[in-house]
């Protein structure tokens, strides 16, 4: 019974996860002020600080956290693929995470208008702050100033 249990959450949670990385309303990012992103692949730690008053607002094809992973990919410091949706862009690989054998690409945040508020939601501490799983897809991701943003992954294995 836990078993079945245990089973049924670990795919709850994948089902979210996966949610999270398609869903996009077009998140924005602030003009100024610094933000950090962190790509954390075990103990591989990549941490970017980015100054927004040097990214661009986005446009119909990149918003939200999207606009960052493009500036940070065309400067040279990031790699990333998605599959672009109907709900805006499906993370499958940033720098050595990819998603495959049910390893999936899984987003944190401070920024409280994106947190996961379901049942589902999940917690990451990284350095001295508590972020939550994220809500809202990559592409709906809003950039605040002084926000801290997670990228790593989350094993399922049924």
């Amino acid at each position: 019974m836990k078993k079945k249990l245990f089973a049924f959450a670990a795919i709850a949670v994948m089902i979210c996860t996966m949610a999270l990385c398609l869903c996009a309303c077009g998140g924005t990012v602030d003009k100024e002020g610094l933000m950090t992103l962190a790509v954390v692949d075990g103990d591989n730690v990549q941490e970017y600080s980015v100054d927004l008053s040097e990214i661009g607002s986005g446009d119909e094809k990149s918003a939200g956290l999207m606009v960052i992973l493009d500036y940070l990919k065309d400067k040279g410091e990031l790699t990333y693929t998605m599959i672009q949706s109907e709900y805006g862009a499906y993370l499958t690989q940033v720098n050595g995470i990819k998603q495959e054998n049910g390893i999936y690409v899984t987003l944190y945040t401070d920024v409280e208008s994106d947190i996961d508020v379901s049942e589902y939601a999940t917690t990451y501490n990284y350095k001295e702050k508590t972020l939550t799983s994220s809500g809202v897809g990559a592409s709906s991701m809003n950039v605040k100033k002084g926000c801290t943003i997670v990228i790593t992954s989350f094993s399922y294995n049924g």
